[in-house]
């Protein structure tokens, strides 16, 4: 029995690294959770192909799903999304920086691509490439984010370039001499949020046809992996002892009663700041309600050279950050990490 019919550099991704997670999202079917991560990308990406900064035009962009029907957004990923946009217009050299980089891209986004390699339907999309028709696809963009470091070796060693490389191939008969790895750097702040940092680095990378040669022929082996082990999950199943559901059924009602009150809760909280703003009212007490008031945060506008001075100690302590940064992952890939667990639920959407 084949559970995966197709394949796609994500599924690649999750089996050739993590083989649980691998399970959970593909076998046992799991909702996809978005990360700050993935909520951060989706606004960049957005802005970057449509170039505004206009709230209501991004958020109706990132609402559309394939078919380009757009679908309902959750209040509380809403308010996450007007914050990214907040956080990202407001860097002013980023966006300088934003604007150059523009100018290097090619016309198309979300290129799709859709072709049978040794009959296993493979797929994807192309971040960013050449008009077919006019140009033909000779290369290709893919476009990265997050802190951890992208450079030349990696951005060579990194398989999806190839992967999308051979369907090129298949559609036209001819193979993509290059491709460029765009990494839009990324960090945290002291919040935890996802902030851009000034730098965007380009790797360029030749479309190496013996790497392809190798892909190629791993391609129908890694199908054939994964529905080997959706087999031994099969059989893995008809073992398990048989759990009482109707408790999980009533806290999964519970959490969507929650969810739809914490939903509520965000609109009405937008509302009543509205109100009192217009009103000019800071604090506001009712008795057998409780209070609403605003917590104040003070900024300061200060003078350059405290500014040069901070921007000199974050760079030392970004290059001292980094030197841990390596030393843990070198530890990471000689070591065994120690593993404890606990319950976790996620709501079926």
């Amino acid at each position: 029995m084949w559970k995966i019919k197709s394949l796609s550099w994500s599924k690649i991704n999750s089996f050739e690294t993590s083989r649980s997670q691998f399970i959970k999202t593909y076998f046992e079917e799991e909702p996809f959770f978005e990360t700050k991560e993935i909520l951060f990308w989706k606004i960049l990406w957005t802005i970057i192909e449509l170039w505004s900064f206009d709230e209501d035009e991004i958020i109706r962009a990132i609402s559309k799903d394939r078919n380009w029907e757009i679908q309902d957004v959750e209040a509380w990923k809403v308010k996450t999304y007007k914050e990214i946009i907040s956080r990202i217009s407001e860097n002013e050299d980023f966006v300088e920086k934003l604007l150059n980089f523009q100018f290097d891209l090619f016309p198309v986004y979300e290129q799709k691509l859709q072709q049978f390699i040794d009959w296993i339907c493979c797929l994807g999309f192309l971040d960013n490439c050449p008009d077919i028709v006019s140009d033909g696809l000779h290369e290709f963009r893919e476009f990265k984010t997050w802190k951890k470091p992208w450079n030349q070796q990696r951005a060579e060693n990194h398989w999806q370039l190839y992967f999308y490389a051979i369907m090129i191939e298949e559609q036209s008969w001819i193979l993509p001499k290059k491709a460029y790895l765009d990494w839009l750097e990324t960090a945290e702040d002291e919040n935890g949020n996802i902030i851009p940092t000034w730098n965007i680095h380009t790797f360029e990378v030749n479309i190496d046809p013996k790497e392809v040669k190798k892909l190629r022929k791993r391609i129908p082996k890694i199908f054939k992996e994964m529905n080997d082990e959706y087999e031994k999950w099969l059989e893995s199943q008809e073992w398990q002892l048989e759990i009482d559901t109707s408790k999980m059924k009533e806290y999964a009602e519970l959490e969507r009663q929650k969810k739809n009150i914490l939903d509520k809760q965000a609109i009405l909280k937008d509302e009543i700041d509205k109100e009192m703003k217009d009103k000019k009212v800071d604090t506001y007490k009712q008795e057998w309600i409780g209070s609403f008031y605003y917590i104040q945060k003070k900024k300061w506008d200060y003078p350059e050279d405290i500014i040069s001075k901070e921007e000199t100690i974050n760079e030392k302590f970004k290059e001292e950050l980094q030197e841990v940064i390596i030393l843990k992952q070198e530890f990471e890939e000689k070591n065994e990490p120690e593993v404890s667990s606990t319950l976790s639920f996620r709501l079926w959407k």
